[in-house]
């Protein structure tokens, strides 16, 4: 029948295929991570941008006035560097 050296075999060999299976959904999960931020960054360049191109727009039509609307943007600007700074990786 089986021997134990058998037994040891399948189990050796059914625990390297469990880890291997784990390393594989450990990178896919990695990669649906960066995934994830980069259409989160996406979207944010696209809210800000649209924001700007708004502000803009009331400026050019005159409905906000022109200091309130210079004030805006260098706070739409320094929203958007504090957010750059703060998402950047401490990694090289």
């Amino acid at each position: 029948m089986w021997s134990g050296r058998n037994n040891d075999y399948f189990e050796l060999t059914g625990q390297a295929i469990a880890e291997e299976i784990e390393r594989r959904r450990s990178i896919q999960r990695a990669k649906a991570v960066k995934f994830s931020r980069e259409q989160v960054e996406q979207s944010r360049k696209i809210a800000h941008e649209t924001e700007a191109v708004e502000l803009e727009r009331l400026a050019v039509l005159g409905q906000i006035p022109q200091a309130e609307y210079k004030a805006r943007m260098a706070a739409l600007e320094d929203h958007a560097d504090e957010r750059t700074w703060q998402e950047t990786p401490d990694t090289p």
